[in-house]
């Protein structure tokens, strides 16, 4: 059976907590207790993404783990706000441990052969190139962070290759071939779409696109090359 993607599981997330406040706002059903779990959806995305990058994409899902159960602990009152008064200085450890990890992580060669992507950068980034001879697309979501693609390495098969972008408070990157055509269907939302191709004043459109990029881009920013 196939993988769920990272973009549809966020997705999933968002849509139950919009359900359940719109439950409890229109008073057909006090969906209270239920919210008070919410954060720990956002745990189950940060181990979900962990175990599908098989733990190479370390920094951003650890740290949305960290926050949201620090989150879940206090709203059920398992610990509280003079708890962390104390606990404080742990912050500045776990900070300085996400840019040693970042760092290490940037330092390691992350140049994949794969036709397909699910990309996912929550409160970290992640960096990836793809040499592909067959490029097919995939999924490319940044919250709260940062997704580099460069796919300038990479070559489309007989039908477009098509990337479903969803950026929210983040932004996205994406380099492609010099001769590539692109078909951008991106919706911005307080964001913006910068399209840099150096190519793009004298250029000659093919029959097909070779790339079509799908999404919205909400209170952040999409930016391609070449």
């Amino acid at each position: 059976m196939k993988k769920l993607s990272n973009q549809i599981i966020f997705g999933i997330i968002l849509l139950i907590i919009g359900v359940l406040f719109l439950l409890r706002s229109t008073g057909i059903y006090n969906t209270g207790n239920l919210l008070s779990y919410v954060p720990s959806l956002f745990i189950i995305l940060g181990i979900y993404s962990l175990i599908k990058s098989g733990f190479k994409s370390i920094s951003g899902p650890v740290t949305m783990i960290i926050i949201f159960t620090v989150i879940q602990l206090l709203v059920l009152g398992v610990i509280t706000g003079s708890t962390l008064s104390s606990w404080w200085p742990l912050v500045i450890i776990l900070i300085g441990a996400g840019i040693i990890l970042n760092h290490y992580q940037r330092d390691k060669s992350k140049v994949y052969t794969r036709d397909n992507i699910d990309l996912m950068a929550i409160l970290g980034g992640v960096q990836n190139t793809i040499k592909s001879s067959s490029f097919k697309g995939g999924d490319l979501t940044a919250v709260l962070g940062g997704v580099e693609l460069d796919l300038r390495d990479s070559q489309t098969g007989l039908e477009p290759a098509i990337i479903n972008v969803t950026v929210l408070l983040g932004g996205a990157e994406i380099r492609v071939p010099d001769d590539w055509d692109l078909k951008i269907n991106v919706m911005p939302v307080l964001g913006g779409v910068d399209d840099s191709r150096t190519r793009l004043s004298n250029s000659t459109p093919k029959d097909k696109p070779d790339l079509i990029i799908n999404g919205m881009v909400a209170l952040g920013g999409l930016d391609i090359y070449d």
